[in-house]
């Protein structure tokens, strides 16, 4: 099949858009897991007339300078010939019948039959299904989402943690939500650590992630493998793919430099500090009515000065001390404390209690208190650079929610400060018809640009955001668009291996 469309425009040969012969250089791998038993059992890749892919994010900051632009999740878009109706939930002759509904897992994977090299694209769900041209050429249009759209759904409640590395923070909340073993896990290790740490459960998983990740200048992303991966800012790579002028297209994206130019950062710390042992909750005003043989339950919101605030060494209620019941509303009938059980569950910035009365006597609950020590804010505190800042200057605020030492804080501005101040290109460049090295890099991948017509010879960059588009309906010609972003890199750091004095891998770093 010949392409037309964007051919050999490229650096390096001089011509203009023009024709090419393209060869069955691709083989595709489009499995679907119908039948929910977590095997890709079903290959549909031979009805692919076309698709899409869009993962990563396009640009570095938000546009206000209010932190860093998120990581979407990833979206393919894929159609398949449904000249059969395979596709069609209503045909109940199809030999994927009743199992073609939302939820399905699907894995997409191109090979470079030139070289044997076996790239993965996306693993993911469906989340739409959209059948068209009934009666001439039938095809569905699959749409699906990679699985950081799974956080986006859920919370995740992990109770108070104390010194805890970020990476093992993110474990923590991919086991609450009991995020599935066979999609697998990428997290690399963190010098970092988190004085107070907690996730409360009030918003989604994915936002808590981003947090943890945002605050110590890591990466929190989906492989396209479908792993949870995590990339920490000391994660320095070796490059994966080096591009020169000669392999991409003429039409090179390269914001101008007040895209992510800032003359002031501004840093969000947020120092957490416990305070002495005290009632972190009460029960007000209430008394609680309890039959005899019936149970009480009730979630208690642990506060400091008004505030919600968790707490560490909260102490299970004693009896008489922290609880009683009793016969008569106002505390003045027989005590039933004796007759009544009472299970405690502590979750860090929450507690459930439950109070079964066994006494014989129906009750009141008179007094009910928890006591620990309230882990608390006491300011947010700003560190700039430069500490005397210019006016009219244009500003980077990055809220780092889970920092909470203002040394490492001061340490970050004088590395960002300097770097954001500074010119950075940011370019997104095409590449067509060389699966050899447009399917490469992964998410944060680190390569190398060589393109001179604007500039840069040597540069190094972090792949943000990967999108993929057949040009042909034989899916044999595709066009890759590589987002690439600039990143600040302390090289200077110390790795101690397994086998130095200290017995430790922990690495020390900025």
């Amino acid at each position: 099949m010949t392409d037309r469309h964007y051919g050999v425009n490229k650096y390096g040969d001089g011509k203009k858009y023009g024709s090419s012969d393209i060869s069955q250089n691709l083989g595709w791998d489009v499995s679907f897991d119908w039948d929910g038993d977590g095997a890709f059992e079903s290959q549909e890749a031979d009805r692919m007339v076309g698709f899409s892919i869009e993962r990563g994010r396009k640009r570095l900051l938000l546009p206000n300078g209010q932190g860093f632009e998120g990581v979407s999740t990833g979206k393919a878009s894929v159609l398949l010939s449904n000249h059969d109706g395979r596709y069609d939930g209503w045909n109940s002759s199809s030999p994927i019948y009743p199992n073609m509904v939302y939820g399905k897992e699907v894995r997409i994977r191109v090979k470079d039959l030139s070289s044997g090299v076996l790239f993965p694209i996306i693993t993911g769900r469906i989340t739409d299904i959209r059948p068209s041209g009934y009666v001439v050429d039938p095809v569905v249009q699959f749409e699906i989402s990679d699985n950081l759209e799974f956080f986006r759904n859920v919370n995740a409640r992990v109770a108070m943690q104390q010194n805890i590395a970020p990476d093992d923070a993110i474990g923590m909340v991919l086991d609450a939500v009991q995020w599935p073993s066979r999609w697998g896990r990428d997290i690399a290790s963190s010098a970092d650590v988190i004085r107070y740490w907690w996730s409360s459960g009030n918003g989604s998983a994915m936002g808590e992630l981003e947090r943890l990740a945002n605050s110590f200048l890591g990466y929190f992303f989906v492989s396209r493998e479908g792993q949870a991966s995590f990339v920490s800012r000391t994660t320095i790579g070796s490059t994966v793919e080096n591009y020169a002028q000669s392999d991409i297209l003429k039409d090179i994206g390269n914001p101008q430099p007040y895209e992510i130019r800032r003359d002031i950062v501004r840093l969000k710390v947020h120092p957490r500090i416990s305070a002495a042992t005290g009632t972190i909750w009460q029960l007000v005003e209430s008394k609680p009515y309890i039959e005899n043989g019936s149970t009480l339950i009730l979630f208690a919101n642990y506060a400091y000065n008004g505030d919600d605030a968790p707490a560490i060494n909260v102490v299970t209620p004693v009896a008489t001390t922290d609880w009683l019941v009793n016969s008569q509303e106002n505390g003045a009938g027989t005590n039933l404390t004796g007759g009544c059980v009472m299970t405690f569950t502590d979750f860090g910035d929450t507690a459930k209690i439950s109070i079964v009365n066994n006494s014989g006597v129906n009750g009141y609950v008179t007094l009910l208190k928890i006591r620990g020590d309230s882990i608390y804010e006491p300011n947010v505190t700003d560190v700039t650079y430069p500490s005397d800042p210019p006016e009219n200057s244009r500003e980077l605020v990055l809220d780092l929610f889970w920092q909470q030492d203002v040394n490492v804080a001061v340490d970050l501005s004088n590395v960002l400060g300097p770097f954001y101040s500074s010119l950075h290109p940011m370019p997104n460049i095409k590449i067509e018809h060389r699966p050899d090295i447009q399917f490469t890099p992964e998410l944060f991948d680190i390569v190398s640009v060589d393109i001179p017509k604007i500039g840069l010879s040597g540069y190094t960059f972090r792949v943000a955001g990967i999108e993929h588009k057949s040009l042909t309906d034989n899916c044999q010609s595709v066009l890759t668009r590589l987002y690439l972003e600039p990143y600040a890199s302390a090289d200077d750091f110390w790795r101690w291996d397994d086998e130095s004095v200290f017995d430790t891998s922990t690495i020390f770093g900025w």
